[in-house]
């Protein structure tokens, strides 16, 4: 779904121009993020052990509510805030809706009202056949979609520009024979983690059902919807273990495209938070047979594998309770805050790019509509190293429902 197009800047831009406007956007979300009141709680070289919570459901560290004391004698929250529903209560009607405010967030309850209700009635379907101390609750259903672009600056006074629509669903049937989601995504699961949606190579839709066989344990089998659709299977293995202020995501994915081949990837995910400030690393390893058939016909020697190294440093005030590890790789789960970027990406003979920036999220509409802002600076073996400019910008627009229906 991406496409490119190239335009001389003599009429529009100067290369000096753009180059300006990437430095005062990094000058402009430093200066908002970073405050002194920050500045002190990241100074702290103390960590207390309250502090650093572990909430079992999202897998990010929580304040401790202080539900049940006095509003004085509850302790000051200095965790990120963990958002796992995003669609509020609405007015009741079009009409009763005050301003424009109201009336989109009256047009997005209701459009996921909408496809909640037949994912229900579908269950329902499942749920009459069965006894009642086999019937299981639905979970919320969770709908995603963003719109992307980057603009990257090629040498020779011109710059390219990359629209890319991200669309994804998670969608739970639990009244089936064994507890069932249907997925439904413009993602890649192949993709390296630390690689962008818009850096995907493959951005068809793919629709697949997705069975949870274990906490840590899920497989699932789909079509790559093309003129020609192509099947795909993956099986992964996902625990989260803690080990003091540390949070640990193992993820092993094992995955077959009858197109492509087999391929497996290996990551390792590690976080430290000290109150809002989040310190992530994250080690990647891909094998495939694509990668290891292109690798014999351009002569490199990296036998199919492909490595990916990301470090991200961010202050958040509030995070997503975000599934997808790539998104959590990519520092994705960061709704209001900012971070640091920087990735290394290779094989094991070659260095293919080096790449360093900074990424600056926040809510535009309550807790449903997102802003994103990338400027980045990328160092690329293709292009002899030379310097790449480039500054990805969207919004992303979450459906994700109540847990109390």
């Amino acid at each position: 779904m991406a496409c490119g197009d190239v335009f001389d800047t003599n009429n529009i831009l100067s290369i000096t121009m753009i180059r300006k406007i990437v430095c005062n956007t990094i000058i402009l979300i430093i200066s908002q993020c970073a405050g002194m009141k920050d500045a002190c709680v990241f100074a702290q070289t103390v960590e207390v052990e309250q502090g650093i919570l572990q909430d079992e459901m999202s897998n990010h560290p929580q304040a401790e509510s202080g539900e049940g004391l006095p509003p004085a004698e509850r302790p000051a929250k200095q965790e990120p805030e963990i958002i796992r529903e995003t669609v509020g209560t609405p007015v009741e009607s079009w009409g009763s809706a005050k301003g424009f405010g109201e009336k989109i967030d009256w047009i997005h309850a209701s459009l996921f009202r909408i496809a909640q209700d037949q994912v229900e009635r579908v269950d329902n379907w499942f749920k009459l056949k069965l006894p009642p101390d086999k019937q299981r609750v639905m979970e919320p259903s969770r709908f995603r979609i963003g719109v992307f672009s980057e603009v990257k600056i090629i040498k020779g006074d011109r710059f390219d520009v990359k629209p890319v629509v991200d669309f994804d669903t998670d969608i739970e049937i639990p009244n089936v024979r064994q507890r069932l989601k249907i997925i439904i995504t413009t993602s890649d699961p192949t993709t390296l983690p630390g690689r962008d949606v818009i850096e995907q190579q493959d951005k068809s839709l793919r629709t697949a059902v997705t069975g949870q066989w274990r906490s840590d344990v899920s497989s699932s089998i789909g079509v790559r919807l093309r003129w020609k659709p192509q099947l795909f299977a993956n099986a992964v293995w996902s625990p989260t273990w803690k080990k003091g202020n540390w949070l640990l995501y193992p993820h092993q994915k094992f995955f077959w495209e009858n197109e492509n081949g087999f391929g497996e990837i290996s990551t390792l995910v590690a976080d430290h938070w000290i109150n809002r400030w989040n310190t992530r690393f994250s080690t990647s390893i891909k094998w495939s047979e694509q990668d290891k058939d292109n690798d014999l016909e351009t002569g490199r020697k990296d036998e199919g594998f492909r490595w990916s190294e990301i470090f991200i440093f961010d202050h958040a005030n509030e995070l997503l309770d975000e599934t997808q590890l790539g998104r959590r790789v990519s520092g994705d789960d960061v709704v209001r805050g900012w971070g640091l970027r920087l990735g290394a990406f290779g094989g094991f003979h070659v260095v293919d790019e080096y790449r360093a920036g900074i990424f600056y999220r926040r809510p535009l509409r309550k807790r449903w509509l997102y802003l994103l802002v990338a400027p980045e600076i990328s160092w690329k073996n293709a292009n002899n190293w030379n310097r790449e400019y480039t500054v990805k910008w969207g919004i992303e627009m979450l459906f994700w429902g109540k847990k109390e229906r």
